[in-house]
């Protein structure tokens, strides 16, 4: 199994449920930054081996006529722009987390109060 697939795998086991709610999604996060890091670099390594590849074709006899050179910037774009998206994803994955908290950081304390009832003689006491 590759490590592309293991974060996968480890993406997928992320379950939301229970009281660490918070740290689930923190974690959830954390893996899917970590994945769009690994991707980014994939195609940033493959951004450069393409275009070095097609460029050593140039002057090939059964590309007469054809710009190689145009070719390879061409393919070079697109993949210098999934590279940016993954970034974005990179960026999103931070700021989902930051705003989960934001939003619901009062009802997750409320939450975690409510279910720790203290007694005070044999009076139930919500703190």
């Amino acid at each position: 199994m590759s490590a592309g697939e293991q974060r996968i795998n480890e993406i997928a086991d992320c379950e939301f449920v229970g009281k660490n709610l918070a740290g689930q999604i923190a974690r959830y996060a954390a893996l899917t930054q970590q994945l769009a890091h690994d991707l980014a670099r994939e195609l940033a390594d493959s951004e450069e081996a393409a275009v070095a590849a097609m460029r050593r074709l140039r002057g090939h006899p059964l590309l007469a006529g054809v710009d190689v050179k145009w070719r390879a910037r061409r393919v070079a774009r697109v993949l210098n722009e999934a590279r940016e998206l993954c970034h974005g994803v990179s960026a999103e994955c931070v700021a989902f987390n930051v705003q989960f908290r934001a939003e619901f950081a009062d009802a997750l304390k409320a939450a975690s109060r409510k279910t720790k009832p203290k007694k005070y003689r044999d009076e139930e006491v919500d703190i």
